[in-house]
């Protein structure tokens, strides 16, 4: 029987956004000064755009990578951290949660120290969304040994035998390069 990886190779290279923002957040706050924290949260706006980037592509490399696997022939995955585990979604949603909640309110902190409006993607959002539905109906993996286990919402598309390759190859050049845009570039192919 074959073997699949839950993580394909994607954690060596993500920052945690929740420590990271809360760090970043911390950093600018310890000014008690108005324009100190303007300049601080300046300082810091292009590392909060780097860090949404990065988490929100992979979710995307998530979605991906789940795809590829349900249409693989069966086998077992190993690596999941989930597995066996009670189910609690807050707990294992906390990261999607925190992203979603920290975009609808990212924009407040950008008109407050940059005096500019940050606006998200609606289809960043929507893709979340069909990550949250995606991890929801999996009961965050706490149940999936194998390929076939998975579930996948109605939402994504099934790719051709060519958009499969594309899928992963491109997952391969993540995984060596830690260049989650790519990710994005092939999103089309699910969603």
């Amino acid at each position: 029987m074959a073997e699949y990886l839950f993580d394909p190779g994607y954690s060596r290279h993500l920052v945690s956004l929740v420590f990271s923002l809360e760090d970043i957040y911390a950093a600018v706050n310890r000014f008690k000064n108005l324009g100190q924290k303007k300049f601080q949260f300046k300082r810091y706006y292009p590392e909060i755009l780097k860090l949404i980037k990065q988490n929100i592509a992979f979710y995307m490399g998530c979605l991906l990578w789940a795809v590829y696997l349900k249409t693989q022939p069966e086998g077992n995955i190993e690596g999941n951290h989930c597995l066996g585990k009670e189910y609690n979604e807050k707990q294992a949603l906390v990261e999607l949660y925190y992203l979603i909640n920290f975009l609808q309110n990212f924009s407040k902190d950008t008109k407050y120290y940059l005096n500019t409006d940050f606006n998200y993607s609606k289809d960043d959002m929507d893709m979340l969304e069909v990550y949250k539905e995606f991890a929801q109906m999996n009961e965050g993996f706490v149940n999936v040994r194998k390929n076939t286990d998975l579930k996948l919402p109605s939402a994504l598309k099934t790719p051709s035998a060519d958009e499969l390759d594309k899928i992963k190859s491109t997952i391969d050049t993540v995984v060596s390069t830690g260049n989650f845009d790519k990710l994005m570039e092939i999103r089309g192919l699910i969603l």
